[in-house]
C-alpha cells in the first residue's frame, strides 16, 4: 500500500493546537500527547514530533494510546473516525435536546454540519437502536399536537411532516391511526365560523363567499368531502 507523507511541522509546545491544522497523514511515531487549552477534552496528537491531529479524550480511552508507539496511517484513520462519530453524536444530541427531530433532520443537519455520510450514518444507525430517533413517534405526536393547537387536517399535517422528512409510509400509518377517532367536520367547522363573518362582509356574492372558504379549508387541511359538509350547514344557517 502506498503511504501518503506530510511535511512536518516544527515542534511545538504551547498544547494549543487546533484540529484546523491537520496535517496529510504519514505513518509515524507517536512522540507527544498534550490537552489541548482552548479545549481541554481534545488531545493534540504529535507524530514525529510534529503535531499531526486532535482527538476527543474519550477515543483515547477507547483506543488507548502511549508515546513511541507506531501509528499507521490505517490506525490514524481509525482515530480521527472515531473522533469524527462522537462528534457527530454530541451534535446530534444536543439537537435532539432543545426539541424532537426526524431521522432525515438529524442526517441533513450532519451533513450541513460537514460530516462524511458513513458517519452520519453510523449516528443514525445508532440513535434507532436506542429509540432516540422514532419517525413513527415523531409524527404521531406532531399530528396529536397540530391538530389540538391548531385545528388542522389531514392533508395539511401530511405536507408539513413530509417537509420534515418523515417517510410517505410512516405518514399514512399515523394519519389512519390518528385521525379516524377525530371529528374533522367540527374541526373544519370550527375554522370556517371564525372566517365566515369576514368574508360576509368582504364579499357581497355568495358564489364567491363560497369558494373563497373552500379555499381557505383546503388550506388547512381538510378534504372536499368534510367542506362540503360544512358549507351546506352555513347555507342552512
Amino acid at each position: 500500500m502506498s503511504m501518503r507523507y506530510r511535511k512536518r511541522k516544527p515542534y511545538r509546545d504551547d498544547g494549543d493546537d487546533e484540529d484546523a491544522n491537520e496535517a496529510p497523514l504519514a505513518d509515524g511515531t507517536l512522540t507527544r500527547l498534550v490537552a489541548q487549552k482552548k479545549d481541554l477534552n481534545r488531545i493534540s496528537l504529535f507524530i514525529d514530533g510534529a503535531f499531526a491531529f486532535g482527538i476527543h479524550q474519550d477515543v483515547m480511552i477507547a483506543h488507548p494510546l502511549a508515546k513511541g508507539q507506531r501509528l499507521t496511517v490505517a490506525d490514524q484513520e481509525a482515530l480521527r473516525r472515531a473522533d469524527a462519530v462522537l462528534r457527530a453524536k454530541t451534535k446530534a444530541l444536543d439537537m435532539l435536546g432543545r426539541k424532537a427531530r426526524t431521522t432525515k433532520e438529524i442526517r441533513d443537519k450532519l451533513r450541513q454540519t460537514g460530516f462524511a455520510d458513513d458517519v452520519a450514518d453510523d449516528v443514525i444507525a445508532r440513535f434507532l437502536d436506542l429509540g432516540y430517533l422514532d419517525d413513527h413517534a415523531y409524527a404521531t405526536q406532531y399530528v396529536r399536537t397540530r391538530f389540538r393547537v391548531k385545528g388542522y387536517g389531514p392533508q395539511r399535517l401530511r405536507q408539513e411532516l413530509y417537509k420534515r422528512g418523515v417517510p410517505r409510509e410512516v405518514i399514512d400509518e399515523v394519519l389512519a391511526e390518528e385521525t379516524e377517532d377525530l371529528d374533522l367536520i367540527e374541526a373544519a367547522r370550527a375554522h370556517a365560523e371564525k372566517r365566515w363573518p369576514s368574508l360576509v362582509a368582504r364579499e357581497p356574492d355568495p358564489r364567491k363567499r363560497q369558494r373563497k372558504l373552500t379555499d381557505f379549508l383546503v388550506r388547512r387541511g381538510f378534504s372536499f368531502d368534510i367542506i362540503r359538509a360544512v358549507l351546506e350547514e352555513l347555507d342552512e344557517e
